[in-house]
């Protein structure tokens, strides 16, 4: 594993090539962030001849923007991993570190968000957070709007399927007969078979105890 150094601010170049750049608002958050927790991933540089006063120095590769919020902060180092790779492969970093990243699904996204609310409120996840005031608002949205799944039913409360089978003039009659019962007890086709069952279900038991006798 590469070990943690702690180089000083001004022994750390910025790569000519690097093409990252954050909008303001975003990286006022961050220097936020750093001010209040000091906590950020290591930043990846390597060292690079010739930069400067004869010194070690090292160029950046990923990091530009936590060690200009650094800067911006007073702060006198930062806290780097120092890889050793070339030119060519230093380009390939600068174009794949900051752009290699997942995208967050927006449902457990959205539950984050509310979980951080309860504890730390709307206007400081606002300042804190990536997201604008507007999208975070969005998210609660999504929060609020997904359904909380109903528990399991036993497996003996589970739906099973009934079959049977009818000659084409027996299924109309069944069909014709179930549309009209259902429109009596205001159902579907389930409703009205269960209304037959406490009409008849019950009848025949009775019948069949009465033959017992």
């Amino acid at each position: 594993m590469d070990s943690v150094e702690h180089i000083a601010l001004d022994r750390l170049e910025a790569h000519p090539a690097n093409a990252n750049r954050m909008p303001s608002d975003r990286f006022e958050k961050l220097v936020a962030h750093l001010e209040r927790t000091d906590r950020y991933p290591p930043v990846i540089v390597r060292e690079a001849s010739g930069l400067g006063d004869g010194g070690t120095r090292y160029q950046m590769l990923d990091g530009h923007h936590r060690v200009e919020a650094l800067r911006r902060l007073g702060r006198g180092f930062a806290r780097c991993v120092v890889w050793d790779v070339d030119d060519e492969e230093a380009l390939l970093l600068l174009a794949t570190l900051n752009r290699l990243a997942g995208d967050d699904d927006p449902v457990k996204r959205s539950a984050l968000v509310a979980r951080l609310r309860e504890t730390v409120g709307e206007e400081a996840l606002a300042a804190r957070l990536p997201e604008t005031k507007e999208r975070l608002r969005a998210l609660l949205k999504v929060h609020r709007a997904v359904p909380v799944p109903a528990a399991a039913k036993p497996v003996g409360e589970q739906p099973v399927a009934v079959t049977f089978f009818l000659l084409p003039g027996q299924r109309r009659a069944l069909e014709g007969a179930l549309h009209r019962t259902g429109r009596t007890v205001g159902g579907g086709r389930e409703a009205a078979l269960m209304r037959w069952v406490d009409l008849y279900g019950n009848h025949d038991e009775e019948e069949a105890a009465r033959a017992g006798d």
